[in-house]
């Protein structure tokens, strides 16, 4: 490829990122209807052409604001991204997560279900995106399931795919949990998935 084509091709891709963002930030602090377009390029420091260069219209950029939320909130809540320690790994850095307070993604949380709520009324349903990254978390987990069973550190008698969508629908839950202002004993919850899915004393 042309360099200088490859260059136009990564500050577009820089443009649409920024513009994303800037939505992101806005609408977290503002809520989803008040934030102009002015004020959202004017947030990323773009103009609105650039703007409709990206996005057909504030629709079609809510959408692409709910994939990026709905995207960063799987793979914060499962740790997609991090396969240091296997199941044990993951479930142990979003607990202490949890235990440090460090939930502020809760805010990004209640945006997101007030994007999907409103692209639903409006006939935008995004829930097939949605349903597509549950399924990779689930996926994920369920294969770090397996390598801890061959590992000899998951317990055998457990089905990987079980264990896989009762660890997320528990990750998600305790988000909305502790963003209710319940006050979560997280040893007590470590203590209970070492017992339910952890061979004794082996952890990694």
């Amino acid at each position: 490829m042309n360099v200088k084509l490859r260059s136009r091709d990564i500050a577009k891709q820089e443009t649409r990122d920024a513009l994303i963002r800037a939505g992101l930030s806005i609408f977290s602090e503002e809520g989803v209807d008040i934030p102009s377009l002015d004020a959202i390029c004017a947030r990323a420091g773009f103009t609105r052409g650039a703007f409709y260069v990206h996005f057909k219209d504030r629709e079609h950029f809510l959408g692409a604001v709910v994939d990026q939320l709905l995207q960063d909130f799987v793979n914060w809540v499962i740790s997609t991204g991090d396969t240091q320690g296997g199941l044990h790994g993951i479930i142990d850095r979003y607990l202490t997560v949890a235990k440090e307070g460090a939930l502020a993604f809760s805010d990004r949380q209640r945006l997101m279900m007030q994007l999907v709520s409103r692209g639903i009324q409006r006939g935008g349903v995004r829930e097939h995106r949605y349903k597509g990254l549950i399924e990779q978390a689930v996926q994920r987990l369920l294969d770090a399931a397996e390598v801890g069973q061959r590992d000899g550190v998951v317990k055998p008698g457990l089905s990987p795919y079980g264990t896989a969508v009762v660890l997320v629908a528990a990750a998600v839950g305790l988000i909305a949990l502790l963003d209710a202002g319940f006050d979560a004993d997280i040893e007590a919850v470590r203590a209970l998935v070492d017992t339910l899915f952890f061979q004794p004393g082996k952890r990694a």
